[in-house]
C-alpha cells in the first residue's frame, strides 16, 4: 500500500512514469524500515494497553501522521535531483 500511495501521488502531480518508478524504488527501503519502526510498536501498545473504545481514535491519529510521512516521501524529488546532479558533476 505504501508503494501504491507514493506512486499514485507522483503520477497525480504530473511526474513522468519512469521518474516515479525510480523514485518509488529509491524510497521503499527506508519506508519499509520506518513502517516496521512505527507500526509494530504501536500495534503492541494498542492491543495490550489502549482500551478498545479509544483504539480507533488513536489508530486514526497514527494513520494521519503516517500518511503525512508518506506524502513527504512521495514529494521528495528535489533531494533525488540534487543527488543526481552532484553525481553527474563528479563524473565529469
Amino acid at each position: 500500500a505504501n508503494s501504491v500511495s507514493i506512486t499514485t501521488r507522483g503520477l497525480l502531480v504530473g511526474r513522468d512514469t519512469q521518474d516515479v518508478a525510480k523514485h518509488t524504488m529509491k524510497e521503499m527501503p527506508s519506508v519499509t524500515v520506518n513502517d516496521a519502526r512505527v507500526w509494530l510498536p504501536y500495534n503492541i501498545v494498542a492491543f495490550s494497553v489502549i482500551p478498545i473504545y479509544i483504539r480507533p481514535a488513536t489508530t486514526s491519529l497514527m494513520e494521519a501522521c503516517w500518511q503525512t510521512y508518506i506524502s513527504m516521501c512521495s514529494h521528495n524529488y528535489n533531494a533525488q535531483q540534487k543527488e543526481s546532479s552532484a553525481a553527474a558533476k563528479l563524473a565529469s
